[in-house]
This record gives C-alpha cells, sequence and structure tokens, in this order.
C-alpha cells in the first residue's frame, strides 16, 4: 500500500513510543509523564461560536472506514474527498456541528493504513490529532507509557467476536470454556487484551494463541476455517456467510460470540485525547462532545447515506478492505438486535456507564501485573474515561 512522507515520518518516531503488548517484557525507561491529570472546570455553555478548537479537526480512527466509525463521518457528510495516498476522508464540517471555530474535518483510517501502530503512539508522535479511536482496555494498559482519557463512546457495545465453522468447531458461544476445550488456534491482532484475560481466567490454553491475524481472509481460506478468528460482528458475518469464497469455493454459514459477551467488556473505540492535553482541550471539547454525540444520533437514525458515502471513500482507498451497501444492511440491523449502537443504561447517548468502567479496571489492572505489562499506579477510573463533557440531554428516541 502507499504510503505518504508524512504518515512514515511519524510512524518511525510512534517506534519509540509503542505501547507495550500486554505479555511482552517491558523494562525500559520511559520519560512520559504519567501522573494523574488535574480535575479541569470548564464553562459547558460556551459560545458556540468562540473560536475554542482547532480549524481543522483532526481524528484518528482504529481501522479502515466502516459502519462502525459512521457518528465520525457524519460530521462531514458524503461530500468530503478522499485521497488514497493518506487514507484520509476530509471536508467541511456540517453546518449541523460546526462549533468552536472547526471549519473543517480531516478523519483518518487505522490499521493497516498506519501500519498497526497502536493509535495512542500516533497520537503522541502528531499534534494535530485531537481526538483518537481508543479502546477503554487499552487506555489501561498504556498508562504506564502514555495516559489517556475517554471523553466519549462512539459505541455502546464492542462488536469485537470470535468466529469459527460450525461444521469443523463445537463450541458453545455462551461458555467461554468451550474455546479452550475446542484445542483450536485462536487468530488474532497482536496485544489484545480479551485474549489475555481468556488466558488469565483459565478459559484458553497458551498454544492456542495466534497474534498474527492481519485483518485479511486470506489464511482463513488457505485453510478451509479449521480455526477460530476475530473479527467484527458486522463485517465479517456478512463476509464470510455471503461474499468470501472459502469452503468448496462457496461461502459459509459461522457461529461466533461477542468479547462483550464472553464478559470483558470494554468501550470500543472511545473518543479519546492525551491526558496531558485535557485541560488544554477542554474549552474545546465542552462544545465539541455534544456535537459527536448528536451526530452519532444523526447518523444511527438514518445511516445509509453514510454508509453509501463509506461504501465509496473504500472503493478510492482500492485495497483488500471492501464493503457493499448489502453488507452495511446486515450490519445496521445487528446494530439494533445486539444493541451495539444504543443509549447505555440511561437515555444518554455516548456517555460512560462508570461502575462498567470500574468492573474492566479490576480486572484488568492485576491481570496486567501478572502479565509485568507496566502501568500507572496512580491511575483511577477518574482518569480512564469522564464524562464531564457530556450533555446528557442527547440520545437515541426509544
Amino acid at each position: 500500500m502507499k504510503r505518504s512522507t508524512r504518515r512514515i515520518i511519524a510512524l518511525a518516531a510512534a517506534a519509540g513510543l509503542a505501547i507495550t503488548a500486554c505479555g511482552s517484557d517491558n523494562d525500559a525507561t520511559t520519560t512520559e509523564d504519567t501522573t494523574a491529570p488535574e480535575e479541569v472546570t470548564v464553562d459547558t455553555a460556551a459560545a458556540t461560536d468562540e473560536v475554542v478548537c482547532p480549524a481543522n479537526l483532526v481524528i484518528q480512527t482504529d481501522w479502515w472506514p466502516e459502519i462502525e466509525h459512521g457518528g465520525t463521518y457524519q460530521l462531514i457528510g458524503a461530500g468530503g474527498v478522499a485521497d488514497p495516498k493518506l487514507f484520509t476522508y476530509s471536508g467541511p464540517i456540517a453546518d449541523a456541528y460546526k462549533v468552536g471555530g472547526i471549519e473543517t474535518v480531516e478523519i483518518r483510517a487505522g490499521g493497516d493504513a498506519i501500519e498497526f501502530q497502536p493509535v495512542l503512539s500516533v497520537m503522541k508522535t502528531d499534534q494535530d490529532i485531537t481526538l483518537g479511536y481508543v479502546n477503554t482496555d487499552d487506555i489501561i494498559q498504556s498508562s504506564g507509557t502514555v495516559r489517556a482519557t475517554g471523553v466519549a463512546t462512539t459505541l455502546e457495545i464492542n462488536p469485537q467476536f470470535l468466529m469459527w465453522d460450525p461444521e469443523q468447531l463445537k463450541i458453545d458461544p455462551k461458555d467461554p470454556a468451550s474455546l479452550g476445550a475446542s484445542g483450536a488456534r485462536i487468530s488474532h491482532f497482536s496485544g489484545t487484551t480479551y485474549m489475555d484475560w481468556l488466558l488469565g481466567k483459565g478459559f484458553i490454553k497458551k498454544d492456542q494463541s495466534d497474534p498474527n491475524y492481519g485483518g485479511s481472509p486470506d489464511k482463513w481460506i488457505a485453510d478451509g476455517g479449521n480455526f477460530i478468528q476475530q473479527g467484527f460482528v458486522t463485517n465479517e458475518t456478512y463476509k464470510y456467510e455471503n461474499e468470501i469464497k472459502w469452503k468448496d469455493g462457496a461461502p459459509a454459514p459461522i457461529d461466533y460470540t461477542l468479547i462483550h459477551d464472553l464478559g470483558w467488556q470494554p468501550y470500543p473505540a472511545m473518543y479519546s485525547v492525551l491526558s496531558d492535553r485535557l485541560e488544554e482541550l477542554s474549552p474545546c471539547l465542552a462544545v465539541l462532545v455534544p456535537k459527536l454525540q448528536q451526530a452519532w444520533v444523526d447518523y444511527l437514525a438514518d445511516p445509509t447515506p453514510i454508509g453509501n458515502a463509506l461504501v465509496e471513500i473504500t472503493k478510492t482507498y482500492n485495497n483488500y478492505w471492501t464493503i457493499t451497501p448489502e453488507l452495511n444492511a446486515a450490519g445496521f440491523e445487528l446494530f439494533k438486535s445486539l444493541g451495539i449502537g444504543g443509549n447505555g443504561p440511561d437515555s444518554t447517548y455516548g456517555n460512560f456507564d462508570v461502575d462498567r468502567v470500574q468492573k474492566l479496571y479490576d480486572e484488568a489492572m492485576p491481570l496486567l501485573a501478572d502479565l509485568g505489562v507496566k502501568t500507572d499506579e496512580t491511575l483511577t477510573v477518574d482518569g480512564v474515561v469522564t464524562n464531564q463533557f457530556i450533555d446528557t440531554s442527547i440520545g437515541v428516541a426509544g
């Protein structure tokens, strides 16, 4: 894939700051300031036309364009420009979300678009990025190297899952121990804390872990789907059952379990800022976060226009990652049936259930310590996420 000079330089610099993956040793000394951010007080009633935000709002996502990112693309709408060299989508911010002096929005693809570098590492080396997509458990895991805070969640339920061929593997989706009992290899991204959690709980065996997944279906096709593989329920389910020819030259059914349903429940792809920039960005976040919430509510009310725009963006990027209107439609239905895109336990979209975050924190900290991952001992849940910028009146109807 093509790479821009700007990204190559940024990623080279990021190498020295890359977040240590779970399960690896980390004896290096860091000079990062990992102290807990001071509580910030902002005027949430600040005038929306006051220039408190960057003119160009840059948002770094964690993967290629997909419907799970739709509320962010809603900020621009269908009239933006996709750059096949930089893997960015940019354009004027829609009038409905214009606030704080923001004139344009730039949405950057993640995953192998940034050489699989952790979003936080890229954010640390590129101060042009205001918001990055970071999971709750990744913020906890990385705290010994770089501190970040989630300021709003994009989705309520993590759509990440483990999938398998039900004809070859007899696994009970409701019983995580059956993953281990199957003895099957599990292909996953490197550094995923849910895999360390499954190992720590004894649900799977160490020799089942295969952290070499790259997002492509190539290995699944070559091996005839004889292993467990990670993916997104809103994407791989439709592709493998309708588009990808892997079993006797034809698509075939898969079965799956959501990581969320196994019991590991981070908020996925939180809008996050570096904690040492929280005070600096707070005047902007006070007016921007409610607009982000509204963009998601508007997108979920009518997802098709942005879904179609995402199809065209992926065509422009012209690589293995493709989506179709049919795939998107199936994904939107799962958004509803699985509660992926919806309010939390209250009537607000985008806020955090602090008790849920506390439970994850309580499980993650000793798990990471056992694995030798150095975390910030001063970290508390208040440093992981904050609801201070949330407008509680904004939520999905019904």
